[in-house]
């Protein structure tokens, strides 16, 4: 896993691929700018952990690009349960809930990911507010579709049926 130079980031993916990305949806170049100049941008190969099970929470990441497999530890496996696309968070509910990190999250193909600090998190609140209440409204509507998600796998699984 590389780091990489935010501003070189920002000339490659272009603002206007960034504004595309469901996060960053609505936010304004200058907050955009902050968030990934601040923040840590890991370059990740096929393969390479992200994060591992139990390991504290200090933020969320953001895929900027691929796809991030997550594995959810439960009684000693690990058991693949999502994957995260360009423009979906990871781990913004456990840094949230001040929990540990609740499985392992891998590099399903190569990607690149905006890992941001929860000190980064509550200084954008301080440096660009509106921006920040966009970006917790795209935080939540992405947290709902997670539930509604899990809401539908638990159904079936009981056998519920919505007719």
């Amino acid at each position: 896993m590389n780091t990489l130079q935010p501003e070189q980031v920002i000339a490659d993916l272009t603002l206007r691929y960034l504004r595309e990305l469901a996060t960053f949806g609505a936010i304004s170049d200058a907050a955009i700018i902050d968030l990934i100049s601040r923040g840590t941008v890991k370059s990740l190969h096929k393969g390479e952990v992200l994060s591992s099970y139990d390991m504290p929470v200090t933020g969320f990441a953001i895929v900027l690009q691929g796809n991030i497999a997550f594995y959810k530890h439960c009684k000693g496996k690990d058991v693949l349960t999502r994957h995260f696309r360009a423009g979906e968070q990871i781990g913004f509910d456990t840094m949230i809930g001040m929990i540990a990190n609740s499985g392992t999250e891998i590099g399903y193909e190569d990607s690149l990911v905006l890992q941001v600090s929860s000190v980064q998190f509550f200084d954008l609140h301080q440096d660009f507010p509106a921006d920040f209440g966009l970006l917790m409204i795209n935080l939540s509507r992405e947290l709902a579709r997670e539930i509604a998600m899990l809401e539908e796998v638990i159904g079936k699984s009981v056998g519920w049926s919505a007719e």
